[in-house]
């Protein structure tokens, strides 16, 4: 029986309420205090508002004291109970002033403790005020009644204005930088409760598109600093352990507000599990209403009590569970960023041999796939003890429900954990395959993308594309097929469980109750059920998920372990004060390669010394250990014995150039404080004052990644110019005059290196071949196998006529004598004035020809015309296009299948429970079980017939649909992107590339599909709801209009803004990796000059600008959610509401408010599923988005085209000829050939020379049709190479590029990736390009592996490789990019031999600038400005002194 409750107690209301308000408050305020001391002052003015607060506090202490004195006279004492309380609670109001008054000058927030005071305040105010009311308190004491409504409406202004009004800013706000600006920082509890503070971006997403600029600032415990600061002291406190644990580490940092998680955590299940109860006691009432046994009217207000008991507990536990997530959300960012930038930091200090075993795109899947994973695990992990704990706390309600009938769902839910554990054990082991997989994929589309300009011109797109396809559909995607098929039995196990749970339990107690299965036992046992197949349905899940996360836990933790440089290689002292003191030394090193001496020694039992002021050279053959000495001494290589000293500050110039993706000066100035006058003479010496008057925006030009947009020559020289400005003590030049012409090195020897450079009192160790600069040297070294096989002066070397050393000067170089006469007879310096070449210099061993300049595309948003173009992103909703792209993708008809079945899914369902609904009011009314068996069995089959329909329609959806449009996208999308012209990747990151082949790709194989079907099956959920609940009480139609008003308002509202954070985020996102692979690329240099710091911060940097766009977005979430479920909290109570009017009118039997009411109370969590997977699957479709984007990438040419197929021996004379030929690299760019007629006869050698930025290397692009023609064509052997498919013509003919590029694999992918010659070919053609012996002595010979950009060869084998290649190509055309440029000048000799032997019957376009290589061809083409200034033999032209190649011979040396 309910009791008529129509007040509250006055001893409860005035004693109880004011007596725990003021109690509370006066123990919590100390708190306050001390941390408002800790806090500086905030500068700020009084304003109005603080005096209104003030007066306002005074009115209420005023209205307090005169009720306690009014209440004291009723009560005749002043040690009433009441009057005590109201004492206390006056005593708190001054405390509360009091903090207020402190903090107005001390906080930028007000206190929680306080607000929530008021807002108590408030609520016990108003309960009082009812009390009042129902006794007519001012019909007695009016007096009393005024105070106590005056203090009321005071405290209610008091909420408001400490709520509502925003603090004054402080002047000085600005000055401190370490202030936290991020608006939740200046938001106050109820704003932070109900994420009030992120409504003005929600506002300016809502009207405009978000751009950069619109993003608010990170709080300060999630910015990257921070958070890797705390992250590195925890893990070094871990790797003490005897197995250090990535997951300790990661708690010690951020357990603490992850624990405060879980208290919201646990108080949101313990308020979702009083809902079944709350429902119990309404259909009890609603029993007793309709079977009143007396016939009395029993009053609607116990009814209406109950259901505004569940509405507070359902907005309470939306205000606990969102409170949560923010929380795991939070923590998960951390993660994410404090492990980011670990992995970045870690990445600078790898040793060689983790190096070797971590690629490129390993790294990078540690950073996107591997990361992420933590992050998301971080989001769910909570439910590895909420899960049990919800279950526990629903077998209790179930036990007091049904007794101990409730035990045999216990066992059908061990069965079904067990079931998941197992099930959990098998993905765990697929993960850890896909991951493995997934990197194999990443590393070789790196390896390929980063080879691109090499795979086009030898043809070899089909190859490698597929070599790509091979994994990504033969092993990567047949293992996600697997794991779809646990995910859809997980499924099955998760949607039949509490099926079996409730079928085995009520017929157990049917069996054994002896009572009937009534309606108030049926719908809250189902409410539980339901919530009971939440931790079912969810603890699968993480388990799956800490399966994947521990196999990626333990990916970072090995990669943190991984070995590092040696920190005591090199002993580093202060910089030598005296001329002539050793400055770099080495004694007895032996090094090598990796430490755990895997390979043969890099260097043994060798001793060096430079000294103050000298130019040490090391030379050697290709192979030698020449440029390991020079990473010995940086630190670069494992030190098993001996000692490396260095003493003072190391520039370093890399044997391949490395160059940051930013303007020439800031490559330049690397970090340094700009000095104009030293900036001028940097440039000067380094031939870098004509380059600036040709670059589109001289020094502030941007050179685009790996600086794509310079020459050869030009990067040579910036790295130069680098190291020369860093001003360093000591300088380790590895070979830095390859790559640039004669006279150019002349220059840089004159003014750089020489006894009169900016150099001349500094200590330079050069590996070296040129011979002009050996003349130079204070020391030579020359290197054999590792070892040093003579030393010394270059003055005794002369002395010594059996010396080795000499012997190499004598046959290719010329003496210091000589070296004066050709300095006196040339001795102005006309690189100085209008690019006039300057001096003789001695032969260069190893040169580099020098690639025509590329401008960089216009943007259109500065006036800088090298401006690289932003990363496109779309504005707006998601294109429906993009939609129907994908469902075509992922074939129509299955999509539609998948559909079906849900709803049919669904459909079973509802008819399970209706059935329960019939028989339940049946056993209510007749007091007794009818027809147990008929019922039960029916129940049974509704529920097993919907668990076997989830199971087939998540088999359609992952086994058919993900699967196949995982395919045919990421297919399109490598085809497109390997098939686009150079233009796009030189104007292109790889970072932005790869982004997309990992985050994007990634989010379609597994999460598209997940959020889809969670949609999906949600918005049936939904549907049913509102048909069972209307259908039952149609009024609630009603009230459905206005609520989904609200709800689409609030969804489009947020679907607005948080469309634009994910594209900026995902935007964002490229510059990470960009930079990180840069850095990779880039890092012996970085540590050389100790800029890890720097760069680190850069990193740093480009982490948080992208989570300025997540964390919104992550907010925006909560922000829609508890808004959302709101809403479905008002369902809630709305349907009660109307259920009581119903049950008035008769018309509603409890059977029928239980199934509504149980319908009613899964709409809120499906409404916000909806909103919440609405979005997600838009962020997802963003990643189909951004793949489409490159799926229509305008590819070249075709590869083939069948009806115009040159004949199989084609080109048969090799007859070239250019008619009016003109290109440009990309359209709105300059010519950079113009109207070139050239007649290249069959077997003719022809030589082709110019300047940097002549159109040398463009000629030869277009030849292979990298670029095409805007004017006239080309042919050979009469045959239109623009009309031909561009397989057909660059596999005809053969080129050594400039670019000695190899791939990650063996060393057969390598020279032939389409397998069209046997292993004697293969071995043929290593034996002419001098490599047989080399790869012969390699682990597998042909199959022995080459490692990632060919690390594990020095640049001259991969320019020999190169030379196999061209070999193997039996073509009547051959272009040679300075074919020797890096290799010593005997194997040049022996090289040059070979070329005229094998390619004797072949035309050979050569392109040189050491002159002497092509001083035998029959003619020469001299180019200037993309012209043909002269085409003639080279007798003619030296004839003519007026001729550029006169000109050229003349400054090169060659002639007297």
């Amino acid at each position: 029986m309910f009791p008529n409750y129509h007040s509250f107690s006055p001893c409860l209301t005035d004693l109880l309420g004011p007596l725990l308000l003021g109690l509370g408050l006066l123990i919590l305020f100390p708190r306050d205090l001390r941390a408002l001391r800790k806090c500086a002052s905030v500068h700020v003015s009084t304003t109005v508002w603080l005096y209104v607060q003030l007066a306002l506090l005074a009115i209420i202490v005023l209205c307090q004291l005169v009720y306690a004195a009014i209440l004291g006279i009723r009560v005749r004492s002043w040690f009433d109970l009441r009057v005590m309380s109201t004492l206390v609670y006056i005593t708190s109001l001054g405390a509360a002033g009091y903090v207020q008054y402190v903090e107005y000058f001390r906080a930028r927030v007000p206190s929680g403790i306080v607000l929530f005071y008021w807002f108590l305040s408030v609520v016990t105010g108003f309960v009082r005020l009812y009390e009042h009311a129902q006794r007519q308190v001012w019909t007695q004491h009016e007096t009393l009644f005024t105070s106590f409504l005056l203090g009321l409406l005071a405290t209610v202004g008091e909420l408001l204005v400490s709520a509502c009004i925003p603090r004054q800013t402080s002047q000085y706000k600005s000055l401190n930088n370490g202030i936290d600006n991020s608006p939740e920082a200046e938001a106050n509890i109820f704003s932070r409760l109900t994420f009030f503070y992120l409504t003005r971006l929600m506002n300016l997403g809502y009207k405009n598109c978000l751009i950069e600029e619109d993003l608010p600032d990170l709080p300060r415990d999630s910015q990257t600093d921070k958070t890797s600061e705390d992250f590195d002291v925890a893990w070094q406190t871990e790797k003490q352990a005897a197995v250090p644990s990535l997951y300790r580490a990661l708690f010690s940092c951020f357990g603490v507000a992850y624990l405060i998680g879980v208290c919201f955590k646990l108080t949101g299940d313990v308020l979702a599990f009083m809902q079944p109860n709350l429902l119990r006691r309404l259909l009890l009432f609603v029993n007793l209403y309709n079977n009143d046994p007396l016939n009395e009217p029993i009053p609607l207000s116990g009814g209406i009590i109950i259901a505004f008991g569940m509405f507070a507990c359902s907005f309470g536990q939306t205000m606990m569970q969102q409170q949560y997530l923010t929380r795991c959300f939070s923590t998960g960012l951390n993660i994410k960023t404090s492990l980011m930038s670990s992995i970045y930091r870690k990445s600078m200090f790898l040793s060689n041999g983790s190096r070797q075993s971590k690629s490129t795109g390993d790294i990078v899947n540690l950073m996107t796939v591997d990361v992420q994973r933590l992050q998301e695990l971080s989001q769910s992990a909570q439910a590895l003890w909420s899960g049990p704990f919800q279950i526990v706390l629903c077998l209790y309600n179930l036990h007091a429900l049904l007794g101990n009938s409730m035990w045999a769902g216990v066992c059908v839910t061990l069965c079904t954990i067990s079931l998941n554990g197992y099930i959990a054990r098998k993905r765990r082991a697929l993960q850890k395959v896909q991951m493995k997989v997934k990197d194999k994929r990443t590393r070789l589309t790196g390896e390929i993308l980063a080879s691109i300009k090499s795979i086009k011109l030898y043809g070899w797109e089909a190859s490698f594309i597929d070599r790509v396809n091979a994994i990504r559909n033969d092993q990567e995607l047949a293992n996600l097929r697997k794991k779809g098929v646990y995910s859809a039995i997980s499924n099955f196990v998760g949607s039949s469980g509490p099926f079996l749970v409730s079928c085995s339990t009520f017929a157990f107690f049917i069996w054994t109750a002896g009572r009937p299965l009534s309606t108030d036992i049926v719908f809250p046992a189902l409410t539980l059920f339901n919530l009971l197949s939440s931790p079912l349905s969810q603890i699968p899940q993480v388990i799956s998920k800490f399966a994947e996360a521990s196999v990626s836990a333990n990916r970072l933790r090995d990669f943190l372990l991984s070995s590092e440089l040696q920190p005591d290689a090199v002993t580093h002292l202060d910089a030598a004060p005296e001329s002539g003191q050793s400055v770099a030394t080495i004694t007895n090193g032996t090094f090598l390669w990796d430490e755990a001496g895997t390979h043969p020694p890099a260097l043994k039992n060798i001793s060096f010394d430079a000294k103050l002021g000298q130019l040490a050279c090391i030379i050697g053959r290709v192979g030698t250990g020449k440029s390991a000495l020079l990473q010995a001494l940086l630190g670069d290589l494992h030190r098993e014995c001996g000692n490396v000293t260095v003493r003072g500050h190391v520039a370093y110039c890399s044997q391949v150039p490395w160059i940051m993706n930013a303007t020439v000066k800031e490559n330049i100035l690397f970090g340094k404080r700009f000095h104009a006058d030293f900036y001028e003479k940097t440039v000067y010496a380094c031939a870098l004052v004509e380059d600036f008057r040709v670059l589109p925006d001289g020094d502030d030009t941007i050179v685009g990644e790996k600086g794509i947009n310079l020459s050869g020559g030009q990067k040579a020289r910036l790295a130069l110019a680098r190291a020369v400005y860093a001003r360093a003590d000591v300088y380790i030049l590895d070979d830095p005059l390859s790559a640039v012409d004669q006279h150019v090195g002349r220059h840089l020897i004159d003014n750089v290196l020489g006894p009169n450079g900016l150099l001349a009192t500094k200590t330079k160790i050069m590996a070296t071949n040129a011979i002009a600069v050996l003349t130079l040297a204070d020391s030579i070294t020359m290197l054999r196998d590792g070892g040093i096989v003579e030393t010394g002066l270059y003055s005794e070397i002369l002395t010594r006529k059996d010396s080795e050393i000499y012997k190499l000067v004598d046959e290719f170089g010329t003496h210091r004598g000589q070296e004066e006469v050709l300095e006196e007879t040339d001795n102005t310096d006309p690189l100085a004035s209008d690019g006039e070449l300057a001096g003789k210099f001695g032969v260069a061993l190893r040169r580099a020809s020098t690639a025509s300049f590329k401008k960089p595309t216009l943007d259109d948003v500065s006036n800088r015309r090298s401006k690289q173009v932003k990363e496109h992103s779309e504005k707006g909703q998601v294109k429906l296009g993009v939609y129907k792209e994908y469902i075509k993708a992922a074939n129509v008809s299955l999509v539609a299948s998948f559909l079906v079945l849900v709803i049919a899914s669904n459909s079973m369902s509802v008819g399970g429970n209706v059935w329960l609904k019939q028989w339940s009011d049946l056993n209510t009314r007749y007091g007794d079980n009818l027809d147990t068996g008929k019922y039960l069995g029916i129940y049974l089959f509704f529920g097993v017939t919907g668990a076997i329909v989830t199971l087939f329609y998540t088999l359609v959806l992952w086994i058919f649909c993900t699967i196949e449009a995982a395919r045919k996208l990421h297919d399109r999308m490598l085809r497109h992107v390997i098939r686009s012209p150079m233009a796009f990747f030189d104007t292109t990151p790889l970072g932005r590339i790869i982004n997309r082949f990992t985050a994007d790709v990634n989010r379609v194989d597994e999460a598209l599909a997940r959020v889809f079907s969670s949609f999906v099956t949600n918005t049936c959920k939904v549907f049913f709801s509102i048909v069972v609940v209307s259908s039952a009480n149609p009024a609630f139609v009603l009230l459905v209009v206005p609520i989904a008003f609200l709800y689409v308002y609030y969804q489009k509202f947020y679907l607005r803004t948080s469309r634009e954070l994910k594209r900026l985020e995902s935007v964002s996102r490229s510059p990470i990796y960009a930079h990180f692979q840069e850095s990779l690329h880039g890092v012996s240099t970085i540590r050389a000059y100790s800029q890890v710091r720097r760069f680190n911060r850069t990193n740093e940097y480009h982490i948080d600008f992208n989570n300025k766009a997540y964390y919104p977005s992550m907010i925006a979430r909560r922000w829609l959610a508890i808004r959302l479920e709101f809403l479905g909290s008002m369902i809630i109570f709305s349907t009660a509401l109307l259920a009581m009017l119903a049950i008035a009118s008769g018309r509603l039997s409890s059977g029928l408010v239980g199934l509504t009411m149980s319908y009613a109370l899964q709409i809120t969590q499906s409404l916000g599923a909806i909103v919440r997977t609405t979005v997600e699957v838009e962020i997802s479709t963003v990643s189909v988005e951004r793949i489409l984007e490159y799926c229509k990438l305008p590819c070249e040419a075709p590869e083939v085209i069948e009806n115009n197929r040159p004949q199989k021996n084609w080109p048969m004379n090799g007859a070239v000829e250019f008619h009016d030929y003109s290109t440009r690299y990309r359209p709105g760019l300059d010519l950079v050939l113009r109207d070139i007629n050239l007649t290249i006869k069959p077997r003719e050698k022809v030589g082709i020379v110019g300047r940097t930025g002549a159109g040398k290397s463009s000629l030869t692009l277009a030849l292979f049709r990298m670029i095409e023609p805007v004017g006239g064509f080309i042919s050979i052997d009469r045959v239109n190479t623009s009309k031909i498919g561009l397989r057909d013509l660059r596999q005809r003919l053969a080129i050594i590029p400039q670019d000695s590029q190899a791939v990650e694999g063996s060393v057969r992918e390598n020279l032939d990736p389409g397998s069209r010659f046997s292993d004697d070919q293969l071995w043929h053609a290593l034996e002419l390009s001098h490599l047989k012996n080399h790869i012969a002595s390699m682990d597998g010979q042909l199959l022995a592996r080459v490692n990632e950009g060919g690390s594990n060869f020095s640049v001259g084998q991969r320019q020999l490789m190169s030379l196999a290649r061209a070999l193997l190509t039996s073509s009547k055309v051959l272009v040679l990019d300075e074919a020797t440029a890096a290799v010593d000048v005997e194997t040049d000799q022996i090289i040059q031999e070979t070329i005229r032997k094998e390619f004797k019957d072949r035309t050979i376009l050569t392109i040189a600038h050491r002159l002497n290589t092509i001083m035998d061809s029959d003619r020469i083409i001299a180019l200037a400005a993309g012209r043909v200034v002269e085409f003639d033999t080279p007798q003619a032209l030296l004839s003519n002194k007026n001729s550029m190649f006169y000109t050229l011979c003349s400054h090169g040396g060659l002639i007297e």
